[in-house]
């Protein structure tokens, strides 16, 4: 740092402003108040290395390599101090993408096949002309996957092939309405049941096709 007068430990007396130069050996004790000129010299924080004015270093008798001032050094003052590492700002995290919408129609068997048939009857195809009304709301489509289910009545294996067959009829219905949609389907006989097999009410609920559709989006109305 800048000090107007510098008062240094050293017993010789300094002729500022002279071409004479100190060894940077030798050690002086005593008192010496630099002023005028000379009182712009550099000192470091521990006093123990002064350069004047005039640029002539003085070493004093505390002198060590650690506490050298850089001026000593053949460098311009203080050393600069090295330049903080540029930070770059994180990229922006990518928006998700929004999750497809998947909405299952469930249509009773009885409204759309004749006992133990696989043709739909006259109600059977106005309750799928209903669902297309109703998947008009849903845009981009992407798949249709259709499931048959009967009541308990019957053998299992009659049950599973009745599911399957019902199943591929009304798949067929919607690939026709959706020719670029990836329809499939399934029979589940009577392997999972809504309602008890014990009542008349519960049979009519097992006796059942499930339509679920996988959409990108929706219409609000």
């Amino acid at each position: 740092m800048n000090k107007k007068i510098i008062v240094v430990s050293s017993v010789a007396a300094l002729l500022l402003g002279s071409s004479a130069v100190f060894a940077h050996e030798k050690a002086i004790d005593g008192d010496i108040a630099i002023e005028g000129d000379a009182a712009n010299g550099l000192v470091s924080s521990s006093g123990n290395a002064v350069i004047t004015g005039l640029g002539e270093c003085l070493q004093l008798g505390g002198y060590s390599e650690d506490n050298t001032n850089p001026g000593c050094e053949g460098q311009d003052g203080e050393p600069e101090p090295e330049p903080e590492p540029t930070v770059e700002a994180a990229p922006e995290p990518e928006p998700e993408p929004p999750k497809e919408i998947v909405q299952i129609a469930t249509l009773g068997g009885k409204a759309l096949f004749d006992t133990d048939a696989d043709n739909l009857n006259g109600e059977g195809e106005q309750a799928l002309a209903d669902l297309l009304v109703q998947l008009e709301k849903y845009q981009e489509i992407t798949a249709i996957y259709v499931t048959g289910h009967t009541d308990s009545r019957g053998s299992e294996a009659y049950n599973q092939a009745l599911s399957e067959r019902r199943a591929a009829t009304v798949a067929a219905y919607l690939e026709a309405a959706y020719p670029d949609v990836q329809v499939a389907s399934q029979g589940l006989g009577e392997s999972v049941p809504r309602e008890t097999n014990s009542t008349a009410e519960g049979r009519q609920a097992n006796r059942r096709v499930e339509v679920q559709v996988t959409a990108k989006s929706v219409t609000q109305n």
